[in-house]
């Protein structure tokens, strides 16, 4: 809704001032403007200023393609071909990201719209539409958004997403067959596309932070979403290789290593517990007392070989890896003593891109190390 009003009223005051502006150029072609203003209208003021650029860019090249070609090849049917091919090859240029397309669009159009006066044309495309694109940055800039709610929203999905698959687990350890191949895929639930919607939205929720006015009251509020969302995509890569862990362990196959019964109860309670914790319905000290019991039990577990204890071993360290994804998200960033930090570990950031003297800081736990770079001799 806020973007929609913002483009809306980018658009109707770029109309307004290319009305009002002097000479033939906004006389003929005013409707370039408010185009402008809905190219460059997103839901961050960097974002705006970044795709008003390139779109620019894009409407520039495509309009000097098309003069430069007509003029060397002339206006008949030779021409179209050649624009096509090259603006098609100019519109893959990183540089222009995905707004590539308006080279081939505007190539066209100077071509075929403006033929009787290509330059006018071409001038008027040009300008009008970065007029545009600076109104629609200025109202973004007066006017800026804070997707938290759509960021809220996205780590309530993926949360309940994780602890639903994980309850599916749970459940169908708790059976006295351990469901089939096929059972397990109906089970099973797809984290990557949910985790990939978390990734985006909390990179869309930092980025707002530039050039906001408003992100003074809201810095708190993202560092907390911030910390979340990373801990719940570390958690995400836990829960899947959990998963594809305890599949393979409980598939019936012939000369396979498997889960033996005696665990596979008290790995259905500490899968429980984690759900519950996850869902923050559930307390983090009985899904500690739940791992202790777990490694209790497969510490005297009898296995027929050493095939079977690695994999139970297995099973015990990814839970204890969820843990110790759970444990920095936290409100006191403790950690457990049954926890292991997974790796690889992508930790939080406090520091996100906000405007001047809205740095975030933290604790020195959450900054982040930059990877050295490995020379050889």
């Amino acid at each position: 809704m806020g973007l929609a009003a913002r483009t809306a009223l980018a658009a109707t005051l770029a109309w307004v001032i290319a009305l009002a502006l002097p000479g033939s150029i906004p006389d003929t072609y005013p409707y370039f403007a408010p185009l402008g203003a809905v190219v460059g209208s997103y839901s961050t003021v960097r974002s705006s200023v970044r795709n008003s650029a390139r779109a620019v860019a894009a409407i520039l090249c495509g309009a000097l393609l098309s003069l430069v070609a007509a003029e060397v090849l002339g206006r008949d049917l030779l021409v179209v071909p050649v624009v096509v091919f090259c603006a098609t090859l100019l519109a893959g240029w990183r540089f222009f990201a995905d707004q590539g397309s308006w080279v081939l669009t505007v190539g066209l159009f100077v071509l075929v719209v403006g033929v009787q006066h290509p330059v006018q044309y071409a001038l008027g495309y040009t300008t009008l539409t970065l007029l545009g694109g600076c109104v629609a940055v200025a109202v973004n800039t007066a006017l800026p958004s804070l997707p938290l709610a759509q960021s809220r929203r996205a780590v309530h999905t993926l949360s309940t997403t994780l602890a639903d698959q994980l309850d599916d687990l749970a459940e169908g350890l708790r059976r006295d067959d351990p469901p089939g191949p096929r059972e397990w895929a109906d089970r099973l639930r797809s984290v990557a596309p949910v985790r990939e919607s978390l990734r985006r939205s909390r990179e869309e929720t930092e980025e707002s932070l530039a050039g906001n006015v408003r992100a003074r009251r809201h810095v708190e509020d993202v560092r907390r979403q911030h910390v979340t969302g990373v801990s719940l995509e570390n958690l995400a890569g836990r829960v899947e290789e959990l998963t594809e862990l305890l599949v393979e362990a409980l598939t019936p196959r012939e000369d396979e290593v498997a889960l033996p019964r005696s665990l596979r109860g008290p790995t259905s309670e500490v899968l429980t517990a984690l759900a519950r914790v996850v869902r923050e319905d559930g307390d983090r000290s009985a899904l500690r007392e739940e791992l202790q019991r777990l490694s209790a039990a497969e510490a005297a577990a009898q296995f027929p070989g050493d095939r079977d204890r690695q994999t139970a071993g297995a099973v015990v360290t990814a839970l204890r890896r969820c843990l110790g994804a759970l444990a920095e998200h936290t409100p006191d960033g403790s950690q457990d003593e049954e926890a292991v930090v997974p790796t690889p570990w992508v930790r939080p950031d406090p520091d996100l891109p906000v405007a001047p003297r809205l740095r975030l800081r933290a604790p020195g736990r959450w900054r982040a190390r930059r990877p050295r770079r490995r020379t050889r001799d």
